[in-house]
């Protein structure tokens, strides 16, 4: 890999004025710099990095934290408040679907507008125009006007003719997004053969698609650069982060979960979320669930690894007497179908009498977490009275916390088991060998 970086910012800074009201913008024009209208947002701030030749580097980050506004400033669309940014090689950039085009005139007549744009010779773009043609894929409706074009139509021209124009640099912003499943596969198969001669900086929220194709991530927040480094280790920071925040939630701090020489509240729930009252929650609250914990690998971030053992704790305080506590949990996925559910009761795990006014730490052992595709699931708990056939709710919490699992490969279904072994026999004369 060449040492020298194609793309070298230092100290970028890119700063927006905000003003209160339209009237202030006319203020401003009229008195320039001698008095002050608005407020600044510094988008970015104190940004620097270098990328080589042929890194793929995946870019992440909350909503807001300065992704987008980064390539902006590569591709050219902005220029930087402060500091210096270097570019060489050609630079194409898939940061809006359609970015650049013309929606009166026709996908064809766009294809050769933004070649043009780029830099590339007429001739050029008409040998790469079949190519373009069919990876797109949107048939006659090439030579119909971008603006009678769907989403998905838009993308696929748009990222068709970035992808085709031979740049040394691509730039993607999320927008395969609105693709269908087969259009998502050819763009992250096409994305790949072009990461092995070329740059790539690729904007997701998915992390298994960073960690599969970049060599490198830079995670920003707040318009900071807070990690640059391998895939893993800083994908995992950044789920940290969005899961957990900056550490020690302000969860219940009961006063009498600990006695005399025991560890104090605030160690007992370390690494718990309080529950959020947005939640949708019922039950006659005779005991109401505060805070939730998910913990592996010791990491409290809700991030579960398949094939570790996992621990799902719950911190509840009895506000009137409980004879027969029933406690569970239930793990849904995006569609709300539950693939993961346990309780007391069918543990046979008998719970004493909860006395009104106690705190209680209730934690399920998982001895290995199932091999779970990558995504996001809900933890949904519940505290009751009764039997497994008979009780009454005391507190139940939909989806009171967001987990994100971590698979050990790739399964063929929602989840698979975490180790499975294959053998292979040959078969000759009807007797196995």
């Amino acid at each position: 890999m060449n040492r020298d970086p194609v793309i070298l910012g230092t100290g970028l800074g890119k700063c927006y004025p905000i003003y209160q009201a339209p009237v202030d913008r006319l203020k401003q024009s009229f008195w320039r710099r001698r008095k002050v209208f608005y407020r600044e947002f510094w988008a970015l701030r104190d940004v620097s990095f270098g990328i080589r030749k042929g890194e793929t580097v995946g870019l992440v980050g909350s909503n807001g934290s300065g992704k987008s506004t980064l390539l902006q400033l590569i591709s050219g669309v902005l220029r930087p408040t402060e500091g210096n940014l270097r570019i060489r090689g050609r630079v194409s950039a898939l940061l809006e679907l359609g970015a650049g085009f013309n929606p009166d005139c026709t996908g064809r007549e766009n294809v050769f507008m933004n070649g043009a744009i780029m830099g590339i010779p007429q001739q050029e773009i008409e040998k790469r125009y079949d190519d373009i043609l069919r990876f797109a894929d949107i048939g006659p409706f090439i030579d119909q006007p971008v603006k009678t074009y769907s989403s998905g139509m838009y993308v696929r021209l748009a990222f068709a003719v970035a992808v085709h124009v031979s740049p040394d640099i691509l730039l993607v912003d999320e927008a395969l997004a609105v693709g269908d499943l087969r259009f998502q596969q050819k763009c992250i198969a096409r994305i790949r053969e072009f990461c092995e001669k070329g740059t790539v900086l690729f904007v997701s929220h998915d992390p298994s698609v960073v960690r599969e194709l970049c060599s490198r991530v830079i995670w920003l927040e707040g318009g900071r650069i807070r990690g640059d480094g391998p895939p893993r280790e800083v994908v995992d920071r950044y789920l940290a982060y969005m899961y957990e925040g900056e550490k020690e939630p302000a969860g219940a701090r009961p006063q009498d979960a600990a006695g005399p020489g025991e560890e104090g509240p605030e160690d007992l729930l370390r690494g718990f979320l309080p529950v959020d009252s947005a939640c949708q929650q019922f039950g006659d609250r005779r005991a109401v669930i505060e805070a939730i914990r998910v913990r592996s690998r010791n990491g409290t971030a809700g991030v579960v690894y398949s094939g570790d053992p996992c621990e799902i704790s719950l911190y509840f305080r009895a506000l009137e007497n409980v004879d027969r506590p029933v406690a569970g949990f239930v793990v849904r996925d995006r569609l709300g179908r539950e693939l993961l559910a346990d309780n007391t009761a069918l543990l046979k795990k008998d719970l004493p009498p909860l006395s009104k006014g106690g705190g209680y730490i209730l934690t399920f052992h998982l001895d290995s977490w199932p091999n779970l595709r990558e995504e996001e699931y809900s933890l949904t708990a519940a505290v009751a009275d009764g039997s497994l056939t008979d009780h009454v709710q005391c507190h139940y919490v939909h989806d009171a916390l967001v987990i994100r699992s971590v698979p050990v490969r790739m399964p063929g279904a929602i989840l698979s088991v975490t180790k499975t072994e294959i053998s292979l026999g040959k078969v000759e004369g009807g007797h196995a060998s």
